[in-house]
């Protein structure tokens, strides 16, 4: 089968440092390619890479401006170059804004189409209708898709993001610390709801625990943390303990050790509609971390309280107490903990890139297949 991959305007192929959709489809894609003929169409990258160049084309991209009317304007005239520069295809992947509209103007030469909904959308899948398939990254997103457009329901499907179980596995028995580690590892933003796992570990220790707290991720707020202030605001409630600060590790197997490091790790997000999926708890739960993460549905397709991981309820007014009673049934029973260890890592297996390239790969076999 003759499969092209096209990514956005603003990050290129193979992926350098962040871009998350860009390593998604990357992986993907070369999974794909052990018995596919696949090809990428993405921005030229800042310098020479070795790479078979027959399987990449390059199209001039851009860097994002402080306009998302300007970045509209450079996803399309980008969009259109990657659909025009794009080899007759069995199946055309779209991940950028303009390409799923345009995709009607070249369907003679690309022949399907599939489009990935990483986002929850705003109204604008509906613009969308002449795509073949829209591949949502979770039950949340589908959800939200339908109540918006319940005509496209028979275009929708949920095919999840992959990790790497190869380096996030777990490769022994894990056992917690007399003085356990919290990890987290993601955007240090309010919306994250670390001033919750701050307090919840600052009132355990008030109550004689010792426990520490790793922060892993990007602080600055032109990374797409929130700033020196809101650091300053952890700090200050974290009255008798210190947060270790991590800068962001874009090397996965280097992210791995760092996280491998912790006990216990926790994902308190608090965005309604800004998580979509939760890689970076999965991958933690590849590792054999038991895994605290906050009521958010789109990681209910992938933890189940008491089974795979732990939930707590962020929107409740004793979320703090709430999140520091689920870490402490981590550190008192140790069989809860290898619990959720072994089957929290068992989970994961199921998110392999094979096991998601395949359920992409299925789906691409019925659309041409009619």
């Amino acid at each position: 089968m003759k499969i092209s991959i096209i990514t956005g305007p603003f990050m290129c192929l193979p992926p350098f440092s962040i871009g998350a959709v860009e390593k998604l489809w990357y992986n993907i894609g070369l999974e794909l390619s052990k018995s596919n003929e696949v090809t990428f169409i993405s921005k030229t990258p800042p310098k020479p890479i070795s790479t078979k160049e027959k399987s990449f084309i390059y199209i001039k991209g851009y860097e994002r401006t402080k306009s998302f009317i300007q970045d509209l304007v450079l996803d399309f005239i980008y969009s259109y170059r990657a659909l025009r520069s794009t080899p007759t295809s069995d199946i055309v992947v779209l991940n950028s804004i303009w390409s799923p509209i345009l995709y009607p103007l070249l369907k003679k030469k690309l022949h399907h189409s599939l489009y990935n909904v990483a986002r929850f959308p705003k109204n604008q899948l509906i613009l969308y209708y002449f795509t073949d398939c829209l591949a949502c990254v979770s039950t949340a997103v589908y959800n939200a898709a339908i109540k918006q457009n319940p005509s496209l329901q028979k275009k929708l499907c949920i095919i999840s993001n992959p990790i790497d179980i190869n380096i996030f596995n777990r490769k022994d028995n894990k056992k917690c610390s007399k003085t356990p580690t919290i990890v987290y590892s993601g955007r240090i933003h309010k919306e994250k709801g670390l001033d919750i796992l701050t307090s919840a570990i600052n009132l355990l220790n008030s109550q004689g625990y010792k426990i520490g707290l790793s922060l892993i991720g990007a602080r600055d707020i032109a990374k797409g943390g929130s700033g020196e202030e809101y650091v300053n605001y952890l700090n200050s409630l974290a009255k008798n303990f210190t947060i270790k600060w991590i800068d962001p590790i874009y090397k996965p197997i280097e992210l791995a050790n760092e996280i491998n490091k912790g006990d216990i790790f926790c994902y308190p997000s608090v965005a309604e509609k800004g998580e979509t999926f939760g890689v970076a708890p999965l991958e933690a739960m590849g590792l054999g971390l038991p895994t605290i993460v906050s009521d958010l549905d789109c990681f209910k397709d992938f933890v189940e309280n008491g089974k795979t991981g732990l939930i707590f309820n962020h929107k409740s007014p004793n979320a703090i107490q709430l999140l520091s009673e689920q870490i402490l049934k981590l550190i008192q029973s140790d069989e809860l903990y290898q619990k959720l260890s072994h089957q929290g890592s068992e989970k994961a297996k199921l998110f392999s890139t094979e096991n998601i390239a395949n359920e992409y790969y299925k789906k691409f076999l019925e659309l041409v297949n009619g």
